[in-house]
């Protein structure tokens, strides 16, 4: 019969990409975690991960498979643990939250403070991506509960602020011309695009308005993105909590039109199916941004 331990080994060694981040993050050797897999698949034969020297690792179709199922049965598990530490007067367990840049530098450290003031028995983890990365993360449950940008239609959102969209323009542009800029005025305007999806909902509405767009450029890192602009390269569409602790000329940044904001929410699977530490959590964070 395959034990929680096993499971538990299978599902870090997936989210770690490996045997021995995994091994190091389980606080065991790399043998003993490869020994936990073997059993496992020997228990249930059949494969569930393809290891091959040199290459990355593979999941097989039926690990895929399983890996859900798995993952509910850890995650029922950490529920349970909780309800039983609840009706002993304690909350306690751990919650794993996914969080995008803007949101670790200006809310979270305030969020983590008062979350462990009034819960110091819960344990928190993070884990950043781009807004589909903690998609993914939350639907497939590696996660309980992440900060998303609305709309986001497959999962369950709490609102919590509204963040402004402005626009970042070279030296010389006919836009610093104006007090702001209007969608319509990016027609065609060659955009320097973010890799986390930053200006995702803006170019979606640019789309829905049939207004041409042109992502010149692609990148990972704000301050490549800055020097661009610099060099006269494209214009970047960014919210406003994205632009505070960069350097970047308040002459050359134009707001977006009324009403273009990026909305933060916090996103979970299910309201409802939601542990009390996440409930919790939820409570905290909003009242943080009432």
């Amino acid at each position: 019969m395959p034990t929680i331990t096993q499971f538990e080994i299978f599902v870090t060694v997936i989210d770690e990409g490996g045997f021995t981040k995994a091994a190091q993050a389980l606080h065991m050797s790399q043998p003993a975690v490869s020994h936990a897999i073997s059993a496992l698949e020997s228990e249930l034969g059949v494969t569930l991960l393809v290891r091959e020297r040199g290459k990355d690792l593979i999941v097989t179709d039926i690990g895929k498979r399983i890996l859900f199922q798995i993952r509910n049965i850890l995650n029922s598990l950490e529920k349970m643990d909780q309800e039983v530490s609840l009706e002993k007067g304690l909350i306690t367990g751990t919650i794993r939250i996914a969080t995008f840049p803007s949101v670790t530098a200006h809310f979270l450290p305030k969020i983590i403070k008062t979350f462990q003031q009034k819960r110091p028995n819960v344990s928190l983890t993070f884990k950043e991506g781009s807004q589909e990365e903690i998609k993914e993360w939350l639907i497939s449950r590696v996660i309980d509960i992440g900060f998303v940008v609305l709309p986001c239609s497959e999962l369950e959102t709490i609102p919590l602020v509204k963040d402004r969209y402005l626009v970042m323009l070279p030296d010389g542009h006919p836009l610093l011309q104006n007090e702001q800029v209007r969608l319509l005025d990016l027609e065609n305007e060659p955009l320097i695009v973010s890799n986390g999806g930053y200006e995702a909902p803006i170019i979606d509405l640019m789309r829905k308005q049939k207004i041409s767009i042109i992502e010149k450029y692609n990148t990972s890192n704000l301050n490549t993105s800055l020097g661009m602009i610099k060099e006269g390269l494209g214009v970047l569409i960014l919210p406003e909590l994205s632009l505070k602790n960069l350097s970047f000329p308040k002459a050359n940044i134009r707001p977006l039109e009324t009403n273009n904001y990026r909305h933060i929410a916090l996103g979970l699977p299910s309201l409802k199916g939601a542990s009390r530490a996440v409930q919790l959590f939820i409570q905290i964070t909003k009242e943080l941004f009432d």
